[in-house]
């Protein structure tokens, strides 16, 4: 009876194992083409935008997402020229539509496109 209750111990910590594994796996972002088609665009006004640890970070009205573009995306922008253009106007974000379990609810989307009307500030497609 002994050799059954030892078994169970390592079976246990393997499939505790494999789920850890498989939830990494996950969160590797895909390295799929970005493309307008696999985009997700939202609308919205821009009450503010800062630098911070992700990037360039834009926060739009009435929404709690935090989006942002990478500095190396931009390596000509500055802060204060962003903010100049951005800051009170209406803009198209374009983000990738996909999920992660570090980041279950989706409240950060790095930005792969950035307009404003028909004007295209920043585009990686």
């Amino acid at each position: 009876m002994n050799n059954k209750a030892n078994t169970k111990g390592p079976a246990t910590l393997l499939i505790v194992a494999c789920f850890v594994l498989i939830l990494l796996i996950s969160g590797i972002p895909s390295v799929r083409r970005i493309s307008k088609a696999t985009c997700k665009p939202v609308t919205g006004q821009v009450l503010e935008v800062t630098k911070s640890t992700p990037g360039y970070v834009i926060h739009l009205k009435d929404d709690p997402r935090i989006y942002y573009i990478k500095p190396a995306s931009m390596p000509a922008a500055t802060m204060t020229s962003l903010e100049q253009q951005l800051h009170g106007r209406s803009v198209q974000l374009f983000t990738a539509s996909a999920w992660s379990p570090l980041d279950p609810f989706s409240s950060m989307k790095e930005i792969r496109r950035l307009q404003i009307g028909d004007n295209v500030i920043f585009s990686e497609y």
